[in-house]
Parts: C-alpha cells; sequence; structure tokens
C-alpha cells in the first residue's frame, strides 16, 4: 500500500475516532420523536346535555385521533362519582414507534419499508379506536355526579413515569358536584379558593401534574358569573398542581389542538 493511501486511512480512522468520542457518527440526526401520551377524561354526569357530547365525540373522532402518530398513546376514561373506585378506560391503544435508523447498519430501503408499515398500522390503529368510541357515545352511560377531583389524582397516577410527552384533555363542564363540594352552591371570592384547596392538599386529592399540558372542552354553568368564578378556581387549581394551563385551553370547545411541542416541556 502506498504512503500516500496509508495516510488517507489513517486519516479517516482519526476523524472516525473523534466522531464516536463525541457520541455521535457521520450520519447523526435528531433523535426519534418520543410520542405523545393523551389521556381523556369524559364527563358522563347528568348534567351534560346530549348536543355537548356530541361535540365532544365529534372533537375526539374528528380532531384528536387524527393527530396521533407511530408512538403516541391514548386513553379515554369517564369522569363519575365512582372514578377512583371503579376506574376502567373506556378505549386504550398504544401506537407503534417508528424505527431509527443508524447510516453505519441500517439498510435504508429496509428502514423505509419498515416505517410504511408502522404507519399503515397506525392508519388502521385509529380507524379502530374511531369506531370504538362511536360504541362508546351510542351506549347509555351516566353518572348522577360529577368527581373531577378524583379524575386528576387518577391522572397523576396514569402519568407516573410516562416517558412520552403528557397530555390531559378534561371534556366537562367542570362543575364538581360531589359533596362536600357543589361548585353551583358556594359562594365564590378568593377566600374560597384557598379554602377549598387547603381541604384537597389535607385529603390527599391535590394531585402533581408537573410537565402536563392540559386542556379542558365544555366548561359552562348556569350563567356567566358563575362559569367565571368556577375558570377562575380552575386556575389557581392547576397553577398549584404545577400543571401547564394556560387560560386559552379552557374553554367551551377544545381550542389550540394540536398541542404545541413546548406545552408541558
Amino acid at each position: 500500500m502506498s504512503p500516500l493511501r496509508v495516510t488517507g486511512c489513517l486519516l479517516v480512522l482519526a476523524i472516525y475516532g473523534v466522531l464516536l468520542t463525541a457520541g455521535c457518527t457521520p450520519t447523526s440526526q435528531a433523535g426519534p420523536d418520543r410520542g405523545t401520551a393523551i389521556v381523556i377524561f369524559v364527563d358522563f354526569s347528568q348534567s351534560i346535555r346530549s348536543e355537548t357530547r356530541a361535540l365532544f365525540r365529534q372533537d375526539i373522532e374528528g380532531r384528536i385521533i387524527p393527530s396521533l402518530s407511530p408512538g403516541d398513546r391514548l386513553l379515554i376514561a369517564p369522569i363519575s362519582d365512582k372514578t377512583l373506585t371503579e376506574f376502567r378506560p373506556l378505549v386504550e391503544a398504544t401506537f407503534p414507534p417508528r424505527p431509527s435508523f443508524n447510516g453505519f447498519f441500517d439498510n435504508v430501503l429496509n428502514h423505509n419499508r419498515k416505517v410504511k408499515e408502522i404507519d399503515a398500522q397506525a392508519g388502521r390503529l385509529r380507524e379502530e379506536m374511531a369506531a370504538q368510541v362511536a360504541q362508546v357515545f351510542g351506549r347509555r352511560l351516566g353518572s348522577p355526579q360529577t368527581d373531577i377531583f378524583s379524575s386528576l389524582v387518577l391522572a397523576q397516577k396514569l402519568f407516573h413515569d410516562e416517558p412520552r410527552r403528557k397530555v390531559l384533555v378534561l371534556m366537562s363542564d367542570m362543575i364538581e358536584d360531589l359533596p362536600p363540594y357543589r361548585f353551583e352552591e358556594i359562594t365564590w371570592n378568593p377566600a374560597t379558593h384557598q379554602k377549598i384547596l387547603t381541604q384537597l392538599a389535607e385529603r390527599g386529592l391535590m394531585p402533581d401534574l408537573s410537565g402536563v399540558c392540559v386542556y379542558v372542552s365544555g366548561a359552562s354553568a348556569r350563567s356567566a358569573d358563575t362559569a367565571a368564578q368556577i375558570g377562575d378556581f380552575w386556575r389557581t387549581y392547576f397553577e398549584r398542581s404545577k400543571a401547564d394551563m394556560d387560560p386559552s385551553r379552557y374553554a367551551h370547545v377544545l381550542l389550540h389542538w394540536p398541542p404545541p411541542k413546548t406545552c408541558g416541556a
């Protein structure tokens, strides 16, 4: 081998060694998307009117499910008066992630074929989930009371050790009516907010929702003033629970979907 060729080989090996030391390869690229875990709690209590439930279903089928990608996870559960004691998901699915690509070891054609297979599987899962959602909303589910606080405690458990980005969607009028809290009968003021939050913490009902991106769809009440007072309480609650809850995502309808990458980051 000529001295020039030997020198060239040594130079290539030296560059490769530097790249490995730096923790990358000549084909290094951004790491794969870790996916998103979406938990949806749907209020099936008697205070939710049929047209509001129809909007919930429409948003799930028409906006949330189509936004799901390989690597994502979706769980839909009811808000009821027995959320903690009789919890059972209504719909649940995990999408397989796309395979990562390494330019040194992976064949491009095989990698692209695997990606297409995963994408096709995700498409089938979206169709299956839409059919399951239609079945859920076609049943006569109902609850005499609404226990939102327990649903949020359960959300903390569902997101525990979740490596994906965490998104919580509450489809509810946000009117807690399980004793001792009946939101439409409370005289609201800042002192009331503090009193309820203190009681919840003492009862172990103040979850840690750090890193959770929160959406509320369906917020309403008998009067605009009551709705505003209840909304103020929930914004204080989510701030106390360390959730990422922007006021623009607390509304009567699902706004600003899909979530930006910065939400809950």
